[in-house]
């Protein structure tokens, strides 16, 4: 069995920008620590802004 895969979509409520990037468990523990939600700060503006986190290759919700 493969290990689950999550992807992380941001996008700026302030600039516009936007950013993906799919990682395994792991990695998003390791980098964001075991938290349930995640903050990012927007590289154009500086604005912190939330992450949506989802399961990569799972089926779109609804």
């Amino acid at each position: 069995m493969g290990k689950k895969k999550y992807r992380i979509k941001t996008s700026c409520p302030q600039c516009g920008c936007g950013g993906e990037a799919e990682m395994s468990e792991e990695e998003l523990k390791e980098k964001y620590g075991d938290v349930p939600n995640i903050h990012l700060e927007c590289h154009e503006c500086m604005m912190i802004m939330d992450a949506d986190v989802t399961e990569a290759g799972g089926k779109p919700e609804s």
